[in-house]
C-alpha cells in the first residue's frame, strides 16, 4: 500500500498593518507659561483670553509718535514758519517817495497817518483814450516809486483805478479795473512782488471834481496807490 501523503498545511499570513492617517490628529497642548499672577484662581482661562486679546487691541489702537516733518525737511520748515514783516516807517517811506517823485509834476504823495500813505497819480496822459497800454508819463512815475517800495515787504500795496463820466459806466469801471491790474503787473516787473500787490476800480464813481469841464475829467483820471500794511 502507499503511504498517504498529506499536503503541508497552509498557515495564513500575518496580516499586514498599513500605517493610518489619523484625521482628527488632535496637536499636542503648547506649553504657554503665564506670569505668576495669571495662575491665581482669580484668572481663568477665558478671564485670561479676554484680557490678553484687549491688551493686544489696546497695544495697537496706541497712537504712534506723529511724524514731524518740519523738524528735518527744510522745505516744510520754511513753510511752516514765516517770519513776520517788519512794521513799515510810514514816514519814513513817505519822505523817500516824496522826494523820488518830486521832479514829476501831478503827483500828490499824502501825510502818514497810522493806516498807512496815499498816492495819486494823474493819468490823463498815462493811458491812450479807452487804453490799458501804459504810457510814458505815467511810466516815469512807477519807476520813481517803485525803488522805494521794492525792500519794504511789510507795505501792502492796493492800485485804485479811476476815470472820467465818458462814456458808459460798466465800460468805464471795467477800464479801470484793467488800468490798475496794469499798473500792478508793472510793479511786479520792477520786483515788488504780486503777494503785497492787489488792483481793484472804480470807474467814474469817485470822482475829485466835476466831469463838466474838459480840465476836470482829466483830474479824475488817475491811479491811487494805498499803501498799507501786510496783514
Amino acid at each position: 500500500m502507499h503511504a498517504l501523503i498529506h499536503p503541508p498545511a497552509c498557515h495564513p499570513s500575518p496580516a499586514r498593518h498599513e500605517p493610518r492617517l489619523r484625521l482628527n490628529h488632535t496637536p499636542p497642548p503648547m506649553n504657554i507659561r503665564l506670569p505668576a499672577l495669571f495662575k491665581t484662581p482669580l484668572f481663568s482661562a477665558p478671564v485670561c483670553i479676554a484680557l490678553a486679546a484687549s491688551l493686544l487691541l489696546a497695544a495697537c489702537a496706541s497712537p504712534g509718535t506723529p511724524a514731524t516733518p518740519a523738524a528735518s525737511d527744510p522745505i516744510h520748515r520754511h513753510a511752516l514758519v514765516r517770519p513776520a514783516s517788519p512794521a513799515p516807517q510810514w514816514e519814513g517811506l513817505r519822505e523817500r517817495i516824496s522826494t523820488a517823485t518830486a521832479p514829476l509834476p501831478g503827483i500828490k504823495v499824502g501825510a502818514a497817518d497810522a493806516q498807512g500813505v496815499r498816492i495819486e497819480i494823474p493819468v490823463a496822459d498815462g493811458f491812450s483814450s479807452g487804453s490799458t497800454a501804459i504810457r510814458p508819463s505815467l511810466a516815469s512815475a512807477l519807476e520813481a516809486i517803485a525803488p522805494a517800495l521794492t525792500d519794504d515787504n511789510g507795505v501792502a500795496i492796493k492800485v485804485i483805478g479811476h476815470t472820467d463820466s465818458q462814456g458808459s459806466e460798466m465800460v468805464n469801471l471795467r477800464l479801470s479795473i484793467e488800468r490798475a491790474e496794469a499798473v500792478v503787473s508793472y510793479l511786479s516787473e520792477r520786483g515788488i512782488a504780486l503777494e503785497r500787490l492787489s488792483a481793484d476800480g472804480q470807474g467814474e464813481a469817485d470822482p475829485l471834481t466835476s466831469n463838466a469841464t474838459e480840465e476836470g475829467r482829466a483830474r479824475n483820471r488817475r491811479v491811487e496807490l494805498l499803501l498799507r500794511a501786510m496783514p
